[in-house]
């Protein structure tokens, strides 16, 4: 019997020791493991590259941004997200005798700054898992 208890014991303590480390899933090239961050850094490389300030276009990319697990990403995302807010305020106050440009100087410098943690984050561009923006049609 107590050979029996003993067995059991060890069977119980085998059970719940902890197993090998398993290795924690590593994004592959194409779908990385922060989609989020993944997306917010694809859309800021293509509004950069179109020099895109408007609060419209870098709103979307600042709520991927704030998602994303990455802490610089996320930092930056916040930084754009204040920015996105001021500018989007300008807007809707549409006053003339507000000069845009310093915003618009604020939301370029917010936008690559999200781009230095991007490229922290996942290296120098091209990213593998980046797709080229599919043409829109307009009528």
């Amino acid at each position: 019997m107590i050979r029996k208890l003993a067995a059991l014991s060890l069977l119980l303590v085998a059970a719940c020791a902890p197993a090998e480390p398993s290795a924690s899933p590593k994004a592959s090239p194409t779908a990385p493991s922060d989609q989020y961050a993944a997306g917010a850094c694809t859309l800021v490389a293509q509004v950069i590259e179109k020099q895109d300030v408007r609060f419209t276009s870098n709103s979307g990319i600042a709520v991927r941004a704030v998602s994303a697990a990455d802490p610089g990403v996320r930092e930056a995302g916040e930084r754009l997200t204040l920015v996105t807010k001021e500018s989007g305020d300008l807007f809707v106050k549409n006053d003339p005798s507000v000069d845009p440009g310093p915003t618009n100087a604020r939301m370029a410098e917010a936008q690559r700054r999200l781009l230095t943690a991007c490229t922290e984050l996942f290296g120098a561009q091209p990213w593998p898992f980046a797709k080229e923006p599919s043409p829109r049609t307009t009528n």
